[in-house]
C-alpha cells in the first residue's frame, strides 16, 4: 500500500511539473504578439479617441476641429506611440449636416520581452491606417478605414481667435452705466465702445431700472448689468440656455421677462 502511495505522489508530482514547464517550452505563441498587430490595435485606439469628440453647442467650425481635436505631436497608442496627420476636412456639423475629417495615424511599436509567466512579450513593427472620421450633430464621430494616399498632408489650419468679452469689457459697460444719464446716451456710449458689428447691444427702462444687455451672439456670450435708482449696479444671474440659437439671445428680457 506505500508503494502505491509513493507512485501515485510521484505521478502528480510529475504532471504538476510539465504543466509548469509547458507555458516556457511549448505556449510560446500564446503569449506573444506580433508588433505590427499592436501597431493597428494602436492606430485604432488614436481615431476612437478622436472621434469621441463632440460638439454639444453645433457652433464649432471644422478648422476648429481639426486644430483642437486632431493632435499634433507624439501621443500614446496603446503599447505604441503614434502620430497623426489630417489629410482632408470639409463642411460643419449643422442641422442634417455633418462634418468630416480624414487623417492618416502611423504607430511605433517597441520590442518586449515578458520577464515573468502570463505576460505578453511582441516584436518590434508599424503600422499606417487611415480613418474617415463623420460627425454628427451633438455626438460622436463614426469612424471607417480608408485607402492611404501616398501624398504629403496638408498644412494644418490655422483657426482665427475668437472674440470675446472680458472682466475689462464688463468693467468698461459698468463704468458707462454709472457715469452716464440716459438710455440714449448710455447706448451711444456703448456703441463707441463696442463698435464690433458682431457685438449686439440691448438697452431698456424697468420699472425705475436701466438693464444693458451687451452680448456676442455667435460666442454665446453676454454681460447682462442693472442700475437702480439708487445707481447701484448689479449683474443678475441668467440660465445660459438662453444664450443657444432659437432661444432669447442676450437681451434685457433675460432679467426684465425672463424666458422660464
Amino acid at each position: 500500500m506505500r508503494s502505491r502511495s509513493r507512485d501515485s505522489v510521484r505521478s502528480l508530482r510529475a504532471a504538476i511539473a510539465l504543466l509548469l514547464a509547458a507555458p516556457l517550452a511549448g505556449c510560446t505563441p500564446v503569449f506573444f504578439t506580433e508588433g505590427e498587430e499592436l501597431a493597428r490595435r494602436g492606430a485604432e485606439t488614436v481615431a476612437a479617441q478622436i472621434g469621441a469628440h463632440r460638439d454639444s453647442t453645433a457652433g464649432v467650425t471644422i478648422e476648429e476641429m481639426v486644430a483642437w481635436w486632431v493632435p499634433a505631436g507624439d501621443v500614446s497608442a496603446g503599447t505604441g506611440r503614434a502620430t497623426v496627420e489630417p489629410l482632408a476636412w470639409s463642411d460643419r456639423i449643422g442641422h442634417e449636416r455633418e462634418a468630416t475629417i480624414d487623417v492618416r495615424i502611423h504607430v511605433r511599436v517597441a520590442a518586449h520581452s515578458a520577464s515573468t509567466i502570463g505576460v505578453r512579450s511582441n516584436s518590434a513593427g508599424e503600422a499606417t491606417v487611415c480613418y474617415r472620421l463623420a460627425w454628427p450633430p451633438y455626438g460622436e464621430a463614426r469612424s471607417s478605414e480608408i485607402a492611404c494616399p501616398e501624398t504629403a498632408a496638408p498644412p494644418r489650419p490655422e483657426p482665427p481667435a475668437r472674440p470675446e468679452l472680458t472682466d475689462e469689457d464688463a468693467a468698461l459697460i459698468s463704468d458707462i452705466l454709472a457715469t452716464t444719464g440716459g438710455l440714449e446716451a448710455i447706448e451711444s456710449a456703448l456703441r463707441d465702445a463696442f463698435p464690433e458689428e458682431y457685438i449686439r447691444i440691448d438697452t431698456a427702462l424697468w420699472n425705475g431700472e436701466t438693464v444693458v444687455a451687451v452680448g456676442i451672439p455667435a460666442e454665446r456670450e453676454c454681460i447682462l448689468v442693472v442700475r437702480d435708482e439708487a445707481g447701484s449696479l448689479s449683474f443678475p444671474s441668467y440660465r445660459p440656455i438662453s444664450l443657444a440659437p432659437g432661444e432669447a439671445g442676450c437681451v434685457t428680457d433675460l432679467y426684465t421677462d425672463p424666458p422660464f
